[in-house]
């Protein structure tokens, strides 16, 4: 089985050039802090949260997008037709991180600003954003609302959707994407061929004579 692998720093990404499929994961490395009137975290807590984490992270973002190659690369002309599907998930580590991530425990019910930084590679999460949360818009009997888990959103700013690149939230004012409330970058879970810009950008690099789009989602 071929692959070739690069690692960006932010995240390694594979591609199995036998079987045709692109792998994305990032090292996680956590920092657990607790706030307010809840116990220290045990063993059993924390490997709840990462699996949780990496569960939604897999449902919200693996195998959602299929991915076009073209080119005059044998691997081109291989899977030109079939396309790729792209998988995305999380290992814990305690060593060579890409992120630091803090995370928080806190009561339910409370509120912490999650937020992903991404020029010193830190996120900042807590254990409340497995909360579906949802956000209504428009006039009184005919508002459209929209749902998101948090930690699904944040994770979009750590594979690239961030404002250092020109491509953050949707939601904020000035936005080309305001309108999009659907969007997993805005207030919704829809993921678009946008939110793979990054990521394509790193797939570009990887084998000569070949081009990575997404093809649908």
């Amino acid at each position: 089985m071929g692959h070739v692998v690069r690692d960006a720093g932010w995240c390694v990404i594979d591609i199995d050039t036998t079987a045709g499929r692109v792998f994305l994961q990032q090292r996680w490395k956590y920092d657990w802090k607790t706030k307010g009137a809840v116990t220290a975290w045990t063993l059993k807590e924390k490997r709840r949260f990462h699996k949780r984490a990496d569960d939604t992270i897999w449902a919200a973002w693996s195998n959602r997008a299929r991915l076009s190659v073209s080119g005059t690369s044998g691997f081109a002309k291989k899977f030109g037709r079939r396309g790729l599907p792209i998988n995305l998930d999380i290992r814990w580590v305690l060593t060579s991180p890409h992120w630091n991530v803090q995370v928080t425990k806190i009561a339910p019910g409370a509120f912490e600003r999650s937020e992903v930084k991404w020029k010193i590679r830190k996120i900042l999460l807590d254990t409340n954003d497995f909360d579906k949360r949802v956000h209504c818009a428009g006039p009184a009997k005919k508002q459209v609302c929209h749902s998101q888990v948090p930690l699904a959103h944040e994770f979009g700013h750590a594979v690239g959707n961030t404002w250092v690149l020109k491509r953050g939230d949707e939601y904020k004012s000035g936005s080309s994407h305001l309108a999009d409330k659907g969007s997993m970058l805005n207030s919704g879970s829809t993921l678009r061929s946008r939110h793979f810009r990054t990521v394509i950008e790193q797939l570009n690099k990887m084998i000569p004579n070949t081009t990575f789009k997404v093809r649908s989602l």
